[in-house]
């Protein structure tokens, strides 16, 4: 038994990942395939090939069952951060294990270095008390970190350097430090400065709502949209028949957010549209991360480099819960 093909490692497992083998038998029979998480050991599943002396099998649907890419639960200061978007593995059969692998969410481009995975502009704003994600792409034997800059009435500057190999993820916030005005990301590639990211500290309108989603790497995205145009609650009575007659029973209730963004330009409103498309969107308040549904079907893009705006609406994705 031998695994005569395996995926390259980094591939995404949004893409097949076919693993093809040879039993080194001439007599067909049965082998059973088992795709294992090899940083926990868990059995992620297996599958049966009937009557084969060689076959493969796509790993990528059992992957996708159990990788989910999130958003961290707490950001309380910078700092690498995980997002769930790495999973290792190795399949095992007739007593024989392929290589390790680590796969991705990400599709990447494999003759680059790095890639940051991140749709919106780089120039950006937040709030003193928000955070922000920068999600990116490295390989095993590239240094990449990362110099903060907080500018305000006094400059500090830390650094930060992951570990590397991997899709990853790092946090901004200018939490714990009054004054700071700018916040500027120097990410350097084995020590040279390749890319900056700035952020410009505002104070939010009363109205102004940050949300997160994933994009279309399924990295993390976070945005302030400055306005709220209003707010829809949804009610529902049940009634239930008893002998005084019909009774109200229970009542559910949904409450709805239409936000709006600040006026962007065509690159960044098309990074906002990608929330259409993202299977998790949250709501984040005062560091409370609030998982929420997107219940705008579309939005509308005219092919200008006039400034414009996007909509979009939010549920509370628990019954009950009110959004405000």
């Amino acid at each position: 038994m031998k695994f005569t093909s395996i995926p390259e490692a980094y591939s995404s497992f949004r893409e097949p990942l076919i693993y093809v083998f040879d039993t080194e038998s001439t007599t067909p029979h049965d082998v059973e395939l088992k795709i294992i998480n090899r940083s926990t050991g868990e059995e992620i599943g297996r599958k049966r090939l009937y009557n084969v002396t060689t076959g493969e099998i796509d790993i990528a649907p059992y992957l996708r069952s159990v990788a989910r890419p999130t958003l961290p639960a707490t950001i309380a200061e910078c700092g690498e951060v995980e997002t769930n978007a790495t999973i290792k593995v190795v399949v095992e059969a007739e007593g024989k294990t392929s290589s390790s692998r680590n796969f991705i969410a990400a599709s990447i481009d494999r003759d680059a270095l790095y890639m940051l995975l991140t749709s919106q502009q780089l120039h950006r704003t937040m709030e003193r008390d928000e955070f922000d994600i920068i999600p990116y792409f490295t390989w095993p034997d590239i240094v990449l970190s990362f110099d903060v800059e907080f500018i305000g009435y006094g400059t500090e500057r830390i650094t930060i350097t992951p570990p590397s190999g991997g899709q990853r993820a790092v946090a901004v916030t200018a939490r714990g430090r009054e004054g700071v005005d700018t916040i500027r990301v120097t990410i350097k590639v084995d020590g040279k400065a390749d890319a900056v990211i700035e952020y410009e500290m505002k104070q939010n309108l009363r109205s102004a709502r940050r949300v997160a989603w994933l994009n279309k790497q399924l990295a993390p995205e976070l945005y302030t949209f400055p306005l709220r145009k209003g707010v829809l609650v949804e009610a529902t009575r049940h009634h239930m028949a008893s002998i005084w007659g019909r009774e109200a029973a229970a009542v559910e209730s949904r409450s709805e957010l239409k936000l709006l963004s600040a006026y962007e330009p065509e690159k960044q409103l098309k990074a906002l549209a990608e929330i259409l498309s993202s299977p998790r969107v949250w709501l984040v308040e005062s560091g409370e991360i609030r998982g929420v549904d997107l219940t705008t079907d579309r939005v509308m893009l005219s092919p200008s480099e006039e400034m414009g705006i996007i909509e979009v609406d939010i549920r509370a994705a628990e019954e009950g819960v009110l959004l405000w």
